[in-house]
């Protein structure tokens, strides 16, 4: 059995052959051989590089941004993002900001104990039912009928546990009006594309109607 010489370094190759000797020591004493593919040197593959007549740019080194440089891009990009945030417009939340005080303010003058049934509300308090909650009542114009004496406080005539806001009109009459109508209404009105869904998805079925 031929055994393998580790004395002499095997022959040269010429390049069309099917070796390509790599050494892995300073001495030539173990060499480690690598099959090329024929058609490496059949048709051999050119590139060009383009330099400076000097062939200097192979050897400049990159340019590295500056500091100033990178905190401009990084404020463009925060510019950009700030942008984006600001032409989204949650509407719910808007909704939301809209309607949650007016509902707050209602129950703490029918709740609060701040009101007995029958006093007249303060000129503020009226005021800000009358612009903020009845005007969007669906049936604003029937309930004011010959028009406003004040606003007050009572029991509902059919469900006598439940306070509700009432119009005193100036013939005297006594009529209530819902202020979850009123609520439902400025949502309506003031947020035509979103109202259903919204009314769907925070109003529960209400026995009054």
């Amino acid at each position: 059995m031929a055994m393998a010489s580790l004395s002499k370094p095997p022959p040269s190759l010429s390049p069309p052959a099917l070796s390509n000797p790599i050494s892995l020591f300073s001495s030539p004493a173990v060499v480690l051989s690598f099959p090329f593919n024929r058609t490496a040197f059949a048709s051999p593959r050119l590139f060009a590089i383009k330099t400076g007549s000097d062939g200097s740019d192979l050897l400049r080194k990159p340019i590295v941004p500056s500091e100033k440089d990178l905190v401009g891009i990084s404020e463009e990009v925060e510019d950009s993002e700030e942008e984006k945030e600001e032409g989204f417009v949650d509407w719910e939340d808007r909704i939301l900001e809209d309607t949650v005080p007016l509902v707050g303010f209602v129950r703490m003058i029918l709740h609060s104990g701040k009101y007995e049934s029958g006093d007249r509300l303060s000129p503020d308090h009226e005021r800000t039912i009358v612009d903020r909650l009845l005007a969007y009542h669906p049936d604003c114009d029937s309930k004011i009928g010959c028009g406003i004496d004040y606003i007050t406080v009572g029991y509902h005539p059919d469900f006598v546990e439940s306070r509700c806001l009432f119009i005193v009109r100036k013939d005297g009459q006594l009529v209530d009006f819902s202020y979850w109508k009123c609520i439902k209404g400025l949502i309506k009105k003031n947020y035509p594309l979103y109202a259903d869904s919204f009314i769907l998805r925070h109003f529960r079925r209400r026995r009054r109607s």
